[in-house]
C-alpha cells in the first residue's frame, strides 16, 4: 500500500505529525511520502488537515485529519464538510479527540468512517520529572539526621527523587548507599552562603531530617522563598513555622509515605499517556487505512 501524506506547508504541528508517521512506520508492506500535494497514482492521500489540505477532488481513496471546528460549532463543521464534498468523497475522517468525533458523528458523518487516534511522543523523548529534594544543614553527624537519611535510601525506593545536600560532611556515608541504590545524589559544599539562594530556587521542596535540633534556620530559609518543607517534628516545626508535611523524628515509614504522596499525582499524570508512542499511532493509523479501503 502506497499512502501519501499531504500537509499545508513545512514546520507547522501538523507537519511534525506527518513526519513522525513516516519516521515511525515498521509496516515493510506500506510506503508513505509526505507532500504538499496529493498525487492520483498512491493508494491513499492522507490530508493533514481536512480544512486546509483537502479540495474535495477525489483520488483513489482520500482519508482526512480533522482537528478541531471553530469555537466547537457544529455548524462551521458541517458547512465546511459540505463544501468539500467530504461527506461522499471521503472514505474515511481520523479525529485527533474524542470531542470531535462524537461532533462528527452528530452532524451526520458514518461512524464506520471514523476514528479517533490521539497522537502523543513516547515516553522516551520526554523523561518522567524527578522530584528534586533539598536538605540543608552542615550535616556530619546524627543529630542533622545523616544515619537517617542512610536508613532511608538502604530501605525505599527512590528513582523517582534526586536529593540535593547543601552542607559538608554528607557525603561519605551516603554516596555508597545512594551509588548502591541508584538513587540520585548531589554534594554541594558549604563554602559561600551567598549561593543558599540558587540552591532553594533549584529544588522542589526541602527535606528537614533532623533528629533535634534549636531551628533550623533552613526553614526560615525555604519559607521565604516560597519552597514547600517537608520536616520532621523538632525545633521551629509547628510551633514557629508551620511544614507542609511533618513526621515523627527518626520514622523512615511516614517519610516515605509522604513521599509517596508527593510523587503520586506526577505518577498518576504521567500513566496517562504512558502508552501512547508516535509507532503506536502510526501503526493504528494503518490499520483504519487498510480497513476503509477495502
Amino acid at each position: 500500500m502506497k499512502i501519501n501524506i499531504v500537509t499545508v506547508s513545512s514546520g507547522w504541528i501538523l507537519q511534525k505529525i506527518a513526519e513522525r508517521i513516516k519516521e515511525n512506520n515498521k509496516n515493510s508492506n506500506v510506503s508513505i511520502n509526505v507532500n504538499h500535494y496529493s498525487t492520483p497514482d498512491a493508494d491513499i492521500n492522507y490530508y493533514v488537515d481536512l480544512q486546509n489540505c483537502y479540495s474535495g477532488q477525489k483520488t483513489k481513496c482520500d482519508i482526512a485529519y480533522f482537528t478541531h471546528a471553530h469555537e466547537n460549532s457544529e455548524k462551521w463543521a458541517y458547512d465546511l464538510l459540505n463544501s468539500k464534498n467530504a461527506f461522499n468523497n471521503l472514505k474515511g475522517i481520523v479525529s485527533m479527540n474524542k470531542r470531535y468525533t462524537d461532533m462528527l458523528i452528530k452532524i451526520g458523518f458514518p461512524k464506520d468512517r471514523l476514528i479517533t487516534i490521539v497522537p502523543g511522543e513516547t515516553n522516551n523523548t520526554f523523561p518522567l520529572k524527578k522530584i528534586k529534594i533539598g536538605i540543608v544543614s552542615r550535616g556530619g553527624y546524627e543529630g542533622y539526621g545523616q544515619f537517617f537519611i542512610e536508613k532511608l535510601f538502604d530501605n525505599y525506593q527512590l528513582n523517582n527523587f534526586e536529593f540535593y545536600f547543601l552542607g559538608n560532611g554528607w557525603e561519605s556515608g551516603i554516596k555508597p548507599i545512594a551509588e548502591k541504590r541508584n538513587i540520585f545524589v548531589k554534594f554541594v559544599p558549604d563554602t559561600d552562603y551567598s549561593i543558599y539562594p540558587a540552591f532553594y530556587k533549584h529544588i522542589d521542596f526541602l527535606l528537614i531530617p533532623g533528629l533535634w535540633t534549636a531551628g533550623p534556620m533552613s526553614m526560615q530559609e525555604a519559607l521565604s522563598t516560597g519552597v514547600p518543607v517537608i520536616a520532621s517534628d523538632v525545633g521551629f516545626v509547628n510551633y514557629e513555622f508551620m511544614a507542609d508535611y511533618v513526621y515523627p523524628p527518626n520514622d523512615c515509614d511516614k517519610l516515605y509515605n509522604i513521599l509517596q504522596t508527593i510523587q503520586n499525582p506526577i505518577l498518576a499524570r504521567r500513566q496517562q499517556v504512558e502508552n501512547m508512542s508516535w509507532e503506536k499511532y502510526t501503526k493504528d493509523l494503518i490499520n483504519f487505512f487498510e480497513v476503509v479501503n477495502k
